[in-house]
């Protein structure tokens, strides 16, 4: 199981207990996406055991509820194999950061790792009003493996 907790700095968002049977991958990422159409579509439902990420309402708190500006519908993939966790960015825009490191390929998770799924947005004059602070923000979250076997990372 992959446990994540929201750091200082990151779009907020409940605490999420993520199982993960053998064999089985999940996808982290907006709960809204897009459709064929250019639509937002929101038949995802972001609870505490999936990876999806729940919106928040706009600034006003009229219209629709706006999700993390650099979090894709389809951000990263998780999975347990050989008792670790690891992750995969899958092409998004602003990228996946395992301790501050842009992921590439497939990266193991370990106990108090910081993972980041997007990146910052700057605030300019096409940021439309009704987007907050906290939409421009990152998702940012304390990893904690649950259930697998811890072996210390060697930091050169």
């Amino acid at each position: 199981m992959l446990a994540l907790q929201a750091k200082s700095g990151s779009f907020p968002f409940a605490s999420k207990y993520i199982p993960l049977p053998r064999n089985i991958q999940a996808v982290l990422g907006s709960q809204v996406q897009e459709t064929n159409a250019g639509q937002m579509s929101s038949n995802r439902s972001a609870t505490s055991t999936n990876g999806w990420f729940a919106p928040l309402l706009s600034a006003n708190g009229q219209g629709s509820p706006v999700s993390p500006l650099s979090l894709s519908p389809n951000h990263a993939q998780i999975w347990s194999s050989n008792g670790q966790i690891f992750i995969r960015d899958l092409d998004s825009a602003f990228g996946t950061y395992v301790n501050g490191i842009r992921v590439s390929g497939d990266v193991a998770l370990e106990d108090d790792d910081t993972l980041t799924l997007g990146a910052m947005v700057e605030r300019n004059a096409n940021t439309p009003v009704y987007v907050t602070d906290e939409h421009l923000k990152p998702v940012i979250a304390k990893v904690t493996c649950i259930g697998v076997l811890s072996r210390p990372r060697h930091r050169g």
